[in-house]
């Protein structure tokens, strides 16, 4: 296999620019794959769901007679405003734009150091008035594009577009940018863009989907080597070398798509693929998902489904390698959330400085990297093909279970919950999967707009909610920075938010003895929510 010849000729055919969930760019790219798996005559299926599509047609920057270039982010709205800049630095929290008039203005901003955060910065900035807004790039001499959504959550519900013109620039224009805002002088932004909320995306499936099944996603944001130019083309290499003993899939609309301006716009076709799969009671059929985003740096990361993959994949592989929960981020999450194994191998901290910008190029990838990991790959698909589940350690899913509330054993209902698991063994795959998909889920710490931390997938994510909420009642709350800090710790859970929310409103009226009531009586909630999943394993015969 070459695969630097093999994805650095697809970057040329691709080309640098955008190719946008449910573009013409993305259906001929879609359509090229395709054309690919055919050719090494594998049988290929193309499945299509509505998506949103943008795209930035004209933006024109202007200070004084210079233009500077600049890009429209995702979902800008088009517009024309002239106005003086007002620099506001990197501010992201509500008091910090407390008592700031951006009335008539075009706010420019500093990009937040977690740089997917920064919709909180337009969202605040607009809040105060700006007429436009202008991110400057962390990095000198490079444009990037990160989706705006104006949502004060992540919810997969529909949200609204962004009310005012939002553009990037480099930090050096930005510095320029700085100065005119300084000397109060006017700009002039100019952004033109098309929306269309009724579009159509693709996933282009091939091979033996009983096999490990590679998958990468082919849309990106301007050039897109290492995200995803570079992993579509191992998923090409790797095509040719397995043919008909693995499957592979490529999606679209992975960096946008969701209709509606959903605040959680990104894998929307994997997310569409997954649910399709699972309504017809086909997903079961698939084998393992090994899936390659955001590789070119020197740490490779394997992001996996559940404990008992990654409790797997480190007896396989040793403890050379960094092992995390999978991430909302990537496409095999879609998977994760339906209690299907996946893993996604990925450098994604190491490719930030040049993520979703015009400086992800070939010439920044380490290559020895690149065939590490695709070897990381052959030997997890290797040892699927020979021992299939059986790779997978499943005595964790009952042990972390376990640890988790052997923490919480002075409540009656934790200690019940140990007992009853010790006479339970899972025995089989589908067992396993129904366990991941009902105890798994994405946690994030604190409140939304507050606290700025990545969701993390949990599992059992209620008992790990457990813990925080006890330590409410556990703690010493006799200042102001601790009870501010016991505020962060709580975590928001899916589907429980109202209640968290109920207890942070006590934490902030220092109503500490309802608060120990009321937390302890969540506690046992969970626990009970918990048991009757292993419950049903026992009783029914999955």
């Amino acid at each position: 296999m070459k695969i630097r010849e093999i994805a650095e000729k697809l970057f040329l055919e691709l080309g640098q620019q955008d190719i946008v969930a449910g573009s013409r760019e993305e259906r001929e790219s879609l359509e090229k794959i395709r054309g690919i798996f055919e050719e090494l005559q594998l049988p290929v299926e193309t499945y299509s769901f509505q998506c949103s599509s943008w795209r930035e047609k004209r933006v024109s920057l202007h200070l004084h007679d210079h233009e500077l270039k600049a890009v429209a982010m995702p979902n800008s709205p088009s517009g024309s405003i002239e106005a003086k800049a007002v620099y506001i630095g990197e501010r992201i929290l509500r008091e910090e734009f407390r008592g700031l008039d951006l009335s008539g203005k075009i706010a420019v901003v500093k990009m937040y150091r977690k740089i997917d955060e920064i919709s909180w910065q337009y969202l605040r900035a607009v809040e105060r008035g700006a007429e436009a807004v202008i991110f400057v790039d962390p990095y000198p001499d490079r444009r990037r594009r990160i989706v705006i959504v104006p949502s004060v959550d992540y919810t997969f519900s529909v949200g609204s577009p962004p009310p005012v013109p939002v553009a990037s620039v480099s930090l050096e224009d930005g510095l320029k940018l700085v100065q005119a805002a300084n000397r109060g002088e006017k700009i002039i932004l100019e952004i033109e863009t098309d929306a269309d909320n009724s579009a159509t995306t693709g996933v282009v499936v091939a091979g033996d989907l009983e096999g490990p099944i590679f998958t990468a996603h082919i849309d990106k944001w301007l050039s897109g080597f290492t995200d995803n130019v570079l992993g579509l083309g191992i998923v090409l290499a790797l095509a040719e070398k397995y043919r008909e003993n693995a499957g592979l899939i490529v999606f679209g609309s992975e960096e946008y798509g969701a209709p509606g301006y959903s605040p959680w716009y990104w894998i929307w076709g994997s997310r569409s693929f997954v649910s399709r799969l699972d309504e017809r009671d086909r997903l079961s059929e698939l084998g393992l998902i090994i899936n390659f985003d955001t590789l070119g740096g020197q740490n490779i990361s394997l992001s996996a489904s559940g404990v008992d993959l990654l409790s797997g994949l480190r007896k396989m592989l040793g403890d050379s390698y960094r092992y995390t929960p999978d991430q909302v981020i990537f496409d095999s999450f879609s998977f994760t959330m339906h209690g299907h194994p996946a893993l996604t191998i990925h450098t994604f901290e190491d490719t930030l400085p040049i993520y979703h910008t015009d400086k992800d190029v070939p010439g920044n990838v380490d290559w020895q990297k690149i065939e590490e990991a695709v070897q990381l790959a052959e030997i997890i698909a290797t040892h699927y093909m020979k021992n299939k589940w059986k790779m997978l350690d499943y005595t964790v899913l009952i042990d972390k279970v376990k640890e988790k509330a052997m923490k919480l054993k002075d409540i009656k209902e934790a200690s019940e919950l140990i007992d009853f698991l010790e006479k339970i063994k899972i025995e089989n795959e589908k067992q396993a999967h129904y366990i991941r998909r009902e105890l798994t889920r994405p946690i994030y710490a604190g409140t939304y707009g507050e606290v700025f931390e990545d969701p993390v997938v949990s599992y059992p994510y209620l008992l790990e909610a457990v813990e925080d909420l006890l330590s409410l009642t556990q703690s010493q709350m006799d200042n102001t920075k601790g009870e501010s800090k016991l505020k962060a710790l709580v975590k928001t859970v899916p589907g429980w938010e109202t209640k968290i929310y109920d207890l942070r409103i006590l934490v902030d009226k220092n109503a500490w003895e309802e608060l120990r009531y009321l937390t302890r009586q969540l506690a046992t909630v969970y626990l009970a929510e918990t048991r009757k999943v292993f419950e049903k394993v026992a009783s029914v015969a999955l």
